[in-house]
């Protein structure tokens, strides 16, 4: 199945400077529901039960790091990059996406939840991908960290 995550938050502390915004290296392991399309009539659903497991490490304000291991191995990694709003005090809203030199891509929206010292707790959004993992495939669904 082809999924695929991009989450990058930038400049909360400079926006919420009270906060001791704690994100570097936090590590979310990330579920995956949707459909993808590998040519004519061919649509498979995808959910937590069939997906392709992924993690998500937040690097910096301004990187993050998807991989298709727990352990962030060589070589099933690559680095994101993406912008973010605060909402409230509780949530921002983020975009993303990457550009392979392939010109295989992936885009993402979605919300970032915070604890009350600045701390990500919970990633939510919805995702757009083409030939990520497979050639000749896109996909798009939704996507949401969980415990792992």
């Amino acid at each position: 199945m082809k999924t695929f995550l991009f989450l990058l938050l930038v400049g909360y502390a400079t926006i919420c400077p009270s906060l001791s915004f704690a994100f570097p290296g936090e590590i979310f392991k990330i579920e995956t529901a949707g459909k993808e399309y590998c040519g004519d009539f061919e649509v498979a659903a995808f959910n937590a039960g069939n997906n392709v497991d992924l993690w998500v490490r937040l690097d910096s304000d301004t990187q993050m790091t998807v991989s298709l291991t727990s352990n962030f191995a060589s070589g099933s990694t690559f680095p994101m990059f993406g912008f973010f709003y605060l909402v409230n005090g509780k949530n921002a809203a983020f975009v993303g996406g990457v550009l392979f030199v392939d010109d295989s891509y992936a885009t993402i929206q979605g919300i970032a939840t915070f604890d009350k010292i600045g701390n990500v707790t919970k990633l939510t959004g919805t995702f757009i991908q083409n030939e990520v993992l497979r050639a000749g495939c896109f996909s798009s669904g939704k996507f949401k960290s969980v415990k792992d």
